[in-house]
């Protein structure tokens, strides 16, 4: 009982850990955020969301993004284009194998800065 309670609780904090990172094709298809250090929170005099949706390349640069506005919590538009500049920083494994551009949403958290 021990051993499934604490598996549970590794399972939880790995999930937790590449929360940020929503849904898309990149997903699917199993490619990796290689980008480290990047902790998807910002700092801000209000607290929100920003979704933007990424198109990647086979290198695994990032070469277009867009704000998803009807999930995104935050309206100001200097705070959505700090989110937008991050996601464009973003690295991702490459490989031929992958299709030419896919396309992954990614939430980037802001809290009140202290």
């Amino acid at each position: 009982m021990k051993k499934l309670l604490l598996l549970t609780i590794a399972f939880l904090s790995y999930s937790q850990a590449e929360s940020q990172i929503l849904t898309g094709t990149l997903v699917d298809s199993g490619r990796k955020l290689l980008t480290t250090g990047d902790k998807f929170t910002l700092s801000n005099t209000i607290e929100g969301t920003v979704v933007v949706e990424l198109a990647v390349n086979r290198e695994g640069i990032v070469t277009g993004t867009k704000i998803i506005g009807e999930q995104s919590t935050i309206k100001s538009t200097p705070s959505r284009m700090k989110a937008e500049n991050a996601a464009k920083k973003l690295t991702f494994t490459a490989g031929t194998r992958y299709a030419p551009f896919e396309h992954v949403r990614v939430k980037y958290t802001y809290s009140k800065a202290l």
